[in-house]
């Protein structure tokens, strides 16, 4: 499915991919997620999306596409 393997680019090079998933969404939720991608493309931000119809799973992937943002990746705090 993926191009390049999500934390690297084209080059190999590290980087700061990321995949939203959105899982199991009913057929409202998905018309307000095509509206909130249609709001942000009008405000200039765009990316790559893709949808499993097996899983029903849509994506938003945020990476060398992305367009009018930038990913700030944050490490997670370590478990106690």
């Amino acid at each position: 499915m993926n191009k390049y393997k999500f934390g690297f680019n084209g080059n190999k090079e590290k980087s700061d991919w990321v995949r939203v998933q959105f899982i199991g969404l009913s057929k409202e939720q998905m018309e307000h997620l095509h509206k909130a991608e249609g709001e942000l493309l009008k405000a200039g931000v765009s990316f790559d999306t893709g949808y499993n119809f097996g899983s029903k799973t849509r994506d938003w992937e945020l990476d060398w596409a992305l367009k009018g943002a930038v990913v700030n990746v944050k490490p997670q705090p370590k478990a106690k």
